[in-house]
């Protein structure tokens, strides 16, 4: 059956067009109102007197691309629901970052998260090696983000890919820097809304098209798609209990804990209480979108059971099923197309416009703070209003290199120290390269060419793969076989014992050089948060009176309390 090719109905564009004008006037409102982002404060910080609820779905949306909503339901109808156990690993990270790693900052008042590195190693050069790798993965990111719904809506709307781009990033450099952290999250909240009211438009008229939610499960179980706890303890399988609880949670755990986005957000709030809240509720959060993605994954699986549009060549990859599925099941509803591509821009636009903010508010606190010192506050702020458009600007750029490049090899890891960042970087260049293992669950298209078909689960035209490693998986190919569940987990750990390693190290050296007294003196300060804490709030004492007085007068009394009481 060969797909007729439609395209987007006037109602359609008005949607589309509403979600971009709503996006940008929100930005035009925070400019104009309040401090009017006349200070370094407010424009990066909100001037810390945000609730916990428009925080909680902010980091929601800025943690949730496009990726993330065109990739999940691909996951699904490709490998089966054994992805979904994930959401129990994925939950894991918020709690860590709400009870251990956010209080910390939050006490700290830090606007960029690589000053703690500083505080804590007494290295200038270790703060700004994080923070230009943070540059380099976000500046990356945003092209990733920006290019990657851009080509799926291109395949569906025809709308060229370099005017998606050009739009996409347009719009969130507009409004990021017109109505800094303010819009950013307040936006944030509004596109949480349309991705939410999208991807669960999606799941009903799929599962109404296919003949109820009970067929919807019955299809796909005949497909083989239904699969929740496979307990391989083989890494090389792409989705096992193991690597999906713990794998998972090792590649939230960065942008829930110590990820410049978050700790923006975290301390962006009235007190610790309430940013607190805001994270804990990113756990019914992410169960909430994480669950809605997978079940559209399984209606998207149910409706093509006997025709596989990739197989059928209707579309080139499977970020393209869902689109391509909108398009089939929604062009007789004249505007819902319209929200579903506004729920794919949401996700881009949610978090590109939090990278853009947390780019300038790096770049200025962590290397162009400390060579204009005598520059007054409102001068900076105009500074980093510049640098949230370079940035855009960047992004934009970024998103037409990876056009050329096809996008795939640019999602590595890049985390922690140079090992940390290399390694995960080098396995999935060589699984992206030599493809050793395949999971893929089989298709068909066997009734493409039926007219009002029964929907009914024939001959397959691929074969199930094999869960086990075969004789030929040997050498790098055993090493690039590895689920790339696993790339987060040997990044993090790899830094942190390397880390470890070259810490004993020095400790040898001071020990070695100074006597055991000093060295251990700077090893059980440097060792203790709360010594860390103290030893911050000493040097804002003797350096920085005048900045101490004036956070003391723009700190609530609920700060002042919450920070006293846990130093």
């Amino acid at each position: 059956m060969v797909s007729e090719v439609k395209t987007f109905h006037p109602a359609d564009y008005g949607v589309f067009g509403a979600v971009l004008a709503i996006s940008a006037g929100i930005g035009v409102f925070h400019a104009l109102t309040g401090g009017r982002q006349r200070t370094t404060s407010e424009f990066l910080m909100a001037n810390r007197d945000m609730r916990y609820l428009p925080v909680a779905l902010s980091v929601l949306a800025s943690f949730f691309s496009a990726s993330t909503l065109l990739g999940t339901p691909a996951e699904i109808y490709q490998y089966g629901t054994q992805y979904w156990i994930s959401v129990f690993g994925a939950v894991l990270a918020p709690i860590t970052g709400a009870l251990l790693f956010g209080p910390l900052f939050f006490r700290l008042k830090l606007v960029s998260v690589f000053e703690y590195l500083e505080l804590r190693f007494r290295s200038r050069t270790v703060r700004l090696f994080g923070a230009l790798i943070f540059l380099i993965r976000a500046t990356l990111g945003m092209g990733i983000v920006l290019y990657g719904p851009s080509t799926a809506l291109n395949a569906v709307t025809q709308f060229p890919v370099w005017g998606i781009i050009l739009m996409l990033g347009g719009v969130c450099t507009f409004y990021t820097t017109l109505g800094g952290m303010k819009a950013v999250i307040w936006t944030d909240v509004f596109q949480t809304i349309v991705m939410l009211a999208g991807m669960l438009a999606v799941f009903i008229q799929g599962c109404i098209k296919v003949g109820g939610l009970s067929r919807m499960w019955e299809l796909a179980d005949m497909g083989g798609r239904i699969e929740f706890l496979n307990f391989d303890i083989d890494p090389h399988v792409r989705s096992t209990f193991w690597s999906l609880i713990i794998g998972i949670y090792f590649v939230w755990l960065p942008p829930y804990t110590v990820d410049q986005q978050m700790v923006q957000r975290f301390s962006s709030t009235k007190s610790l209480k309430e940013a607190k809240i805001a994270l804990l509720l990113n756990v019914p959060g992410m169960f909430i979108l994480i669950t809605l993605c997978s079940i559209a994954g399984l209606a998207l699986y149910a409706n093509y059971a006997n025709c596989d549009p990739l197989l059928n060549n209707d579309i080139r990859n499977p970020n393209q099923l869902l689109p391509h599925f909108v398009m089939e099941i929604f062009g007789d509803l004249p505007g819902l197309p319209g929200l579903f591509v506004a729920c794919l821009f949401s996700g881009g636009l949610s978090s590109v416009s939090s990278m853009l903010n947390s780019l300038s508010a790096v770049t200025w606190e962590d290397f162009l703070k400390p060579k204009f010192k005598n520059t007054s506050d409102q001068k900076a702020t105009w500074y980093i209003k510049l640098l949230a458009v370079i940035f855009g600007l960047l992004g934009i750029g970024m998103a037409f290199i990876v056009e050329r490049m096809g996008g795939t090899v640019l999602q590595g890891a890049l985390t922690g120290g140079i090992m940390g960042f290399a390694f995960p970087m080098w396995i999935g260049i060589g699984q992206y390269v030599n493809k050793p293992l395949d999971f893929k669950l089989p298709t068909t298209i066997e009734g493409c060419n039926i007219t009002n078909m029964t929907m009914s689960i024939s001959t397959t035209t691929a074969q199930l793969p094999s869960q086990t490693l075969t004789p030929m998986t040997t050498g790098l190919n055993k090493l690039y076989g590895l689920s790339y569940l696993w790339f987060s987990a040997i990044g993090i750990l790899l830094s942190v014992v390397l880390g470890l390693l070259y810490k004993q190290k020095v400790m040898e050296e001071n020990l070695a050089k100074e006597g055991n007294g000093k060295a251990v003196v700077i090893h059980n300060e440097y060792n203790d948060t709360r010594d860390t804490i103290n030893l911050y709030e000493r040097t804002q004492q003797m350096v920085e009176p005048t900045d101490k007085q004036h956070t003391a007068e723009t700190t609530t009394d609920s700060q002042q309390k919450d920070r006293t009481d846990n130093v």
